[in-house]
């Protein structure tokens, strides 16, 4: 062999050698990459962030398809965001690339607990919490939810004694106590309980916008604002930070700055609904009725039972002399007032007997009024957990599941409704 024949085998080689080392670097920065996404999508579901969470992990997704702790956390952070169909798709790649068929029952285990399916989710709350994992807060903050959400507070409440002993320096039990005493105006117990939560966790804009809304109700404006500039500082362009900050405004009488801010939130968020309402009554006080009836009317659209919208709407709509049209909104809004009324009353009834099936299925014949269907088929099946012969719930949950589209459910109680 020629020196030129060897040297040109030892420079093939020589490229060779570099192209596959290039390609472990590529490979394993990579693998680097995705673990650094992985362990930031952690951290913000660890700070109730489940979109910065969702983010991480379609980031960490891209860069390793077939990593099966990315696609877990990716159904956890879906989860969290109730999206359960997602959940589920994202279970499943986390099945397929390794992830063990015990995490993933777990795991649905706490979506039920989370939706309020407590009937399905009960028997298994032992045996979470025997064996958390790792994973204590997550199971307790699921089934508190799911308490919650079929109002059984007495249940919810002895799982958050235990989560707060059990994981002190955790900030979420002080934001579920505090949503349980909104639940009842004690806006006073609900200020002291995000405090706390706060002090825990100073990182979450979250719960200081909480308590600023809540510090506005008790007229303590003053430290609303220094909440809200506060969490300005870390999240300059979060609509929720700047809607509460256009809300002090207006509460000194900065309207135009109010306006302004507003304007600036349905630049970036269009169908923003608060933002919508409080910029749409602005213009109403202002008496440009003509802008004020164009914003609360897609407020509406979005939202058709927000009282206040309607309320607003209604008297815009009066302002450009079109009475006929306001009188149905201030007639919705006296049906409103009326059957929060009675809802008010029924909630006390079911806080002191919790077992109270009447009063939990009028509850679901007052949301007809106040309610979306969503809202009246927690109450509906909070009643067949009681009494899963109640004919008339079956019924009516028939109705609420075919329309929200889920025809298999819709038959399923109908056929138990009409069953002897």
């Amino acid at each position: 062999m020629s020196c030129m024949q060897a040297s040109r085998k030892i420079k093939i080689t020589l490229l060779i050698l570099i192209l596959v080392s290039l390609g472990f670097v590529v490979l394993y920065f990579d693998d680097w990459r995705s673990s650094r996404q992985l362990a930031i999508a952690r951290r913000a579901l660890q700070d109730r962030d489940a979109d910065k969470a969702l983010d991480a992990t379609r980031e960490a997704a891209r860069m390793t398809p077939h990593n099966g702790e990315v696609h877990f956390t990716m159904a956890r952070a879906f989860r969290r965001q109730g999206q359960l169909d997602k959940m589920r798709d994202s279970l499943e790649r986390a099945a397929k690339f390794g992830v063990t068929r015990n995490r993933i029952q777990r795991e649905e285990w706490m979506a039920m607990a989370q939706a309020g399916q407590l009937k399905e989710a009960r028997p298994y709350l032992s045996e979470l919490l025997m064996n958390p994992g790792g994973d204590g807060p997550e199971i307790c903050e699921a089934y508190v939810k799911g308490y919650f959400l079929i109002y059984q507070f007495p249940e919810a409440f002895q799982i958050l004694d235990a989560w707060e002993k059990d994981y002190p320096s955790d900030p979420q039990p002080h934001v579920f106590r505090a949503t349980a005493s909104s639940e009842v105006a004690n806006w006073n117990a609900t200020a002291k309980s995000l405090r706390r939560a706060l002090e825990l966790a100073p990182n979450r804009n979250d719960i200081r916008i909480e308590l600023a809304t809540t510090l506005r109700i008790l007229k303590e404006t003053d430290e609303a604002a220094q909440l809200l500039e506060q969490a300005r500082k870390s999240q300059p362009n979060n609509p929720e930070v700047l809607v509460g900050w256009a809300q002090v405004l207006r509460d000194r009488g900065q309207v135009d700055q109010a306006q302004s801010m507003l304007d600036r939130v349905l630049q970036e968020v269009p169908k923003h609904v608060v933002a919508l309402r409080l910029l749409g009554e602005i213009h109403s006080s202002a008496g440009r009725f003509t802008e004020a009836i164009q914003l609360l009317e897609d407020c509406v659209a979005i939202k058709s039972k927000d009282e206040k919208a309607r309320y607003a709407l209604g008297t815009a709509l009066q302002g450009v002399g079109r009475a006929s049209e306001a009188k149905q909104h201030f007639e919705f809004v006296a049906k409103t007032v009326e059957a929060n009324h009675r809802l008010d009353q029924l909630l006390t009834a079911v806080r002191i007997k919790n077992d109270d099936v009447a009063a939990r299925f009028e509850i679901a014949e007052v949301l007809r009024v106040t309610g979306e269907p969503q809202e009246r088929l927690l109450w509906l099946r909070s009643v067949i957990a009681l009494d899963p012969a109640h004919k008339a719930a079956h019924a009516e949950l028939a109705k609420c599941y075919a329309e929200l589209g889920n025809l298999e459910e819709s038959k399923k109680h109908s056929r138990l409704a009409e069953a002897d």
